[in-house]
């Protein structure tokens, strides 16, 4: 198999096709369940299903309202209190270029490939579907047996996770791997519930979800098969993991108890645990330079410092040097009122998933999708300035881009939306 790294332009860390920050993807709606879930299981076997290619294939496949805001920073060692308003523009020189209804149901997750123009989907109508973005027309199609919660494509290698089972409580949680160039399907079964999220690295995948564990799956033949279990057992979540990423060879996972995890994959064991990171569950991990940027249901994006060099036990510091948006109001975080809420008590305007991009420019932009406020876009190259709110977007679980040229928002009404930097 080709190596599936890959590279990227800007300030964000680059992984595979993808190029910046970010998954292809991740299932996020279950934030509010409450915390905990059933302990991992192990890998068992399972039967194929039927390919999504038949053959090979040339494809990869506003809510309005705000409060103003006090945004902390690090300058010169001192703290600084900088005030920004609440902006419901558009952000300039980004237009809307095209809005698809792309599925019935809420979409959950999107993948982005640079290399032929497709873009996957994924929904909990339980459809995966590949897009022609210069037509915007299907090309692809299938129906799984459940939702759909997750979806990776990297170099011609396609990973769908999905949930199969009646009982919502007792679900068991797949990837369907695709070989687009070979024309061949495999079945991965082993988790339990939801797989929140997968990424690639180093010839292997990883995926996490609701059981509370990180399985690492490597190719033996033609077939993958999983090669460990990173769980409780190996010092790692008691709560689901729902967002991970991979940062100078770590890997930093973050769970729904607000919690984070630095692994060192060659061991397989947990060797830093930052506990109460935030206050409610990790939704997004991104690495911006030497800093990492955590997203949670708190309200808050917090920013961690990497220790350099990063060794084993010592690979992020253990407070984060910046906190932005949200005091949650009881005094936790010694704000005094957030960007989008009236002060104390009120409902957090959760942070739902955030993409790292550069615009056409080379300006590095992130896209923050929030529960209340719709899908906001800053510069962080200038300090985080807020550019605007991305117009006509509902809840968004799933964000991702064209590097240099768009910005594309999955919903909740099932409609994709295409956004184009111009100018």
């Amino acid at each position: 198999m080709d190596d599936w790294g890959g590279s990227g332009r800007g300030n964000y860390r680059p992984r595979g096709s993808r190029g910046f920050g970010g998954s292809g993807g991740r299932h996020n709606d279950n934030y509010y369940g409450g915390r905990g879930g059933r302990s991992g299981s192990g890998y068992y076997d399972g039967g194929g299903p039927g390919g999504y290619y038949d053959g090979p294939q040339g494809g990869r496949g506003g809510r309005g309202g705000g409060r103003g805001a006090y945004i902390d920073s690090y300058q010169g060692g001192q703290k600084r209190q900088q005030q920004q308003q609440y902006n419901a523009n558009p952000p300039p020189n980004l237009t809307l270029l095209k809005t698809i209804q792309a599925h019935s149901g809420p979409i959950t997750c999107m993948s982005y490939d640079q290399a032929t123009n497709a873009l996957f989907t994924g929904a909990k109508d339980g459809k995966v579907k590949q897009w022609d973005c210069n037509s915007g027309q299907v090309v692809h199609e299938e129906t799984l047996g459940g939702q759909v919660d997750s979806i990776l494509f990297i170099q011609g290698f396609l990973f769908v996770a999905y949930v199969k089972g009646p009982d919502p409580r007792n679900q068991d949680g797949i990837i369907n791997f695709y070989n687009t160039a070979a024309g061949k399907t495999q079945m991965i079964p082993g988790h339990r519930g939801h797989i929140n999220q997968m990424l690639a690295s180093n010839n292997l995948l990883f995926s996490c979800g609701q059981d509370c564990s990180i399985r690492v799956w490597g190719m033996e033949g033609e077939a993958f098969v999983c090669k460990q279990i990173l769980d409780k057992d190996k010092g790692g979540h008691t709560y689901p993991i729902y967002a991970f990423e991979m940062i100078n060879g770590f890997l930093v996972s973050g769970d729904s108890f607000g919690s984070l995890k630095i692994w060192d994959p060659a061991t397989g064991t947990c060797t830093q645990t930052v506990t109460s990171a935030h206050n409610g569950t990790i939704t997004s991990i991104l690495q911006y330079g030497n800093n990492i940027l955590t997203g949670s249901v708190d309200g808050y994006m917090k920013v961690w410092e990497l220790m350099s060099p990063p060794v084993p036990g010592a690979v992020v510091k253990p407070e984060a040097i910046d906190s932005y948006f949200e005091d949650d109001g009881g005094g936790r975080s010694g704000g005094g009122g957030g960007r989008y809420r009236q002060g104390g008590g009120g409902p957090h305007n959760s942070i739902l998933t955030m993409d790292g991009s550069p615009d056409n420019k080379g300006e590095s932009i992130l896209a923050i999708s929030t529960l209340q406020t719709g899908v906001n876009v800053y510069n962080v190259d200038q300090s985080m300035s807020l550019l605007g709110m991305l117009p006509g977007v509902v809840v968004s679980r799933a964000i991702t881009n064209i590097p240099g040229a768009a910005i594309i928002v999955g919903d909740d009404t099932g409609k994709v939306h295409i956004f184009s930097w111009s100018g």
